[in-house]
């Protein structure tokens, strides 16, 4: 059979040092190996130009994303708030309508109440009951809600989430920041009490702390999931770094953990129960300016106990608070009370009045807090649904 000129397979292989080199193969190895050497190079230089690229697209992507995320959005509204000496209100919700009806009165921030939420969704007291997964299904629903009801022109509140003590140890602060996260929360707060926790306002002086040691340990840890969260799921969040030792362990033991929690990287810095303004003041003394703090409160309602509280000056206004050097005015139930309040006056004219709530002449308070059917179904978007399905289905 014929052998063709340029068929490699069959070219003449010298076998020995003292037969002359066919000139053809030689040639044919030196082609062969320097376009393969050039193909190498070629092909490693694009891989670098790609990987350079990557990067650069997923820096890019992840600082965009950071500076629009809810966590610097807060972050900005805080920073902006200091140029006018005034506190953001940050009044407390327990579910997805009451974050709405706050949202509609021009709320900017929400905190979503581990209170509340335990007695909107288990008619219990706050006392370690909730958990970790039941919150996170509440920050989403919140976080739902309130995106729906937003538009382009009126973007949703920010939520900071009750974190309670993370829910266990360190594994389980870990899921609890980067869950909240992932789940939209702005900030989350992690706190000093022993398991299982109780409501700092409802237990006094039963409130139990663990050492200070054991608190920086958990804020360690959720300042590792905090930073797992932003650069692993791209999920920014502030971590809101909270004592409830005041009761337990005087003044100069909160000021010392916040001193501590700020050092260690808080975003922000919170101390629960304080017993005066001068104790307010003293803390917030003791912390960098730069440091972002939040105060906490209580709606009072004319009783003894609230009465002392008066004389001593609180509730203070939100006004109050920014003079004071706080950055947030945290009200962290008053949506429960509120609910509580007009549901347990619906329901006693209800059974008095034989079902009928708005017919007796006498019962104005009682109507003003009912709000018509019309108003429930605005409220929870049926104008909106109407709308939206209106562009795609017709009659």
């Amino acid at each position: 059979m014929r052998t063709h000129d340029n068929d490699t397979s069959t070219l003449h292989h010298p076998q020995n040092s003292t037969e002359r080199p066919n000139l053809h193969y030689t040639l044919h190895r030196y082609n062969h190996y320097s376009t393969t050497k050039s193909l190498t190079i070629h092909i490693c230089y694009i891989s670098s130009i790609y990987l350079i690229v990557a990067s650069f697209l997923t820096t890019t992507t992840t600082a965009l994303s950071s500076s629009s995320s809810p966590a610097s959005r807060l972050r900005n509204l805080c920073l902006t708030s200091r140029k006018t000496s005034s506190a953001i209100a940050l009044p407390g919700v327990h579910d997805a309508l009451s974050a709405i009806i706050f949202a509609e009165s021009g709320a900017n921030a929400l905190f979503l109440s581990g209170f509340g939420v335990t007695a909107s969704r288990l008619g219990s007291p706050d006392a370690g009951l909730l958990t970790q997964t039941e919150m996170e299904d509440a920050t989403k629903c919140v976080v739902s809600a309130l995106s729906l009801s937003s538009s382009s022109q009126s973007p949703p509140p920010l939520l900071m989430v009750d974190g309670d003590t993370g829910y266990g140890g360190a594994a389980n602060i870990r899921r609890t920041i980067r869950g909240l996260a992932c789940a939209g929360a702005a900030a989350v707060t992690i706190e000093d009490q022993t398991f299982p926790k109780r409501c700092t306002y409802a237990a006094g002086t039963g409130v139990s702390t663990v050492p200070r040691s054991e608190s920086m340990s958990r804020i360690n840890a959720a300042i590792a999931a905090r930073e797992e969260a932003k650069n692993i799921d791209g999920n920014d969040i502030l971590l809101v770094a909270r004592t409830d030792c005041r009761l337990e362990r005087g003044l100069e033991e909160v000021i010392e953990r916040c001193k501590t929690y700020e050092a260690l990287g808080a975003d922000i810095v919170y101390a629960e129960n304080l017993q005066s303004r001068q104790e307010y003041e003293a803390l917030r003394s003791s912390l960098k300016g730069e440091t972002l703090t939040m105060l906490a409160q209580l709606q009072l309602y004319p009783n003894d106990e609230d009465e002392k509280r008066r004389i001593q000056g609180a509730p203070y206004t939100i006004d109050d608070v920014g003079d004071m050097g706080y950055d947030l005015a945290l009200f962290g139930v008053t949506g429960l009370q509120s609910a509580v309040g007009a549901l347990q006056g619906v329901a006693r004219e209800f059974f008095a009045n034989k079902g009928i709530v708005t017919s007796r002449d006498d019962n104005t308070e009682i109507v003003r807090t009912m709000a018509s059917f019309e108003e429930v179904k605005r409220v929870v978007g049926f104008p909106k649904l109407d709308e939206f399905e209106s562009r795609y289905y017709h009659d």
